[in-house]
């Protein structure tokens, strides 16, 4: 692996578990055994190599997501791929990163809003209007608003001032979004087919399907 992307893939994993504001470049450069110096010829700053870092993050996160779409057997199978893989991607997670982005780094905090709203939500839409054509979710749905109101929650269990983290987990917090959010737009026909889902996939990814609901 090339210097370029051990820094990248350094950086990423120290921002993601301690926050971006409390890593400075010297930690990342002791965490590579390098120099500061070989960073630099690199990255101008550490805000280009936080944008560049979001960057990779989100091509990687498209390119995940995107195979899902394909390997799933229907609207509701993509949900609990995409909550496996959602799962994968906030283990460890601090959940300051979205603060931290916000006030410290305004260009990749644009670049995140951009993500959000060119990709995630177009991914939540589509994958609405198919479960409606499926008969999995119910024909009366307002698809733009809950497209929008599904990464909203995503979103906001990053809210350190809402949830504190000494309060509440990450993970689980997306567990209860996502549990409110699938068994309020879901048909008869769509409950069992979740159910069903829930037990393919209890085994490969230790869901649970008696006491509560657990895609992640």
């Amino acid at each position: 692996m090339e210097n370029r992307e051990r820094i990248l893939a350094k950086a990423e994993e120290l921002f993601m578990r301690y926050g971006i504001k409390s890593i400075t470049m010297d930690d990342i450069a002791r965490e590579l055994a390098i120099s500061k110096k070989t960073i630099y010829q690199y990255f101008q700053d550490k805000d280009t190599l936080v944008e560049e870092v979001a960057d990779r993050h989100f091509q990687q996160d498209e390119e995940e997501i995107c195979k899902i779409s394909e390997y799933a057997e229907n609207a509701i199978d993509e949900v609990i791929l995409m909550s496996q893989h959602l799962k994968n991607r906030l283990k460890g997670v601090n959940p300051s990163v979205f603060f931290d982005l916000q006030r410290y780094h305004p260009k990749t905090w644009t670049l995140w809003q951009a993500h959000k709203h060119n990709f995630i939500i177009a991914q939540v839409r589509k994958n609405l209007v198919q479960g409606i054509s499926e008969g999995l979710y119910r024909q009366d749905l307002d698809v733009e608003a809950l497209a929008i109101l599904r990464v909203t929650e995503i979103e906001m269990s990053f809210d350190i001032q809402l949830f504190p983290p000494n309060k509440f987990d990450l993970i689980n917090l997306q567990i209860t979004f996502l549990e409110h959010f699938i068994r309020g737009i879901v048909t008869s026909k769509g409950l069992n087919v979740l159910e069903s889902t829930l037990q393919k996939y209890e085994k490969s990814f230790n869901f649970s399907t008696t006491s509560t609901f657990n895609p992640l």
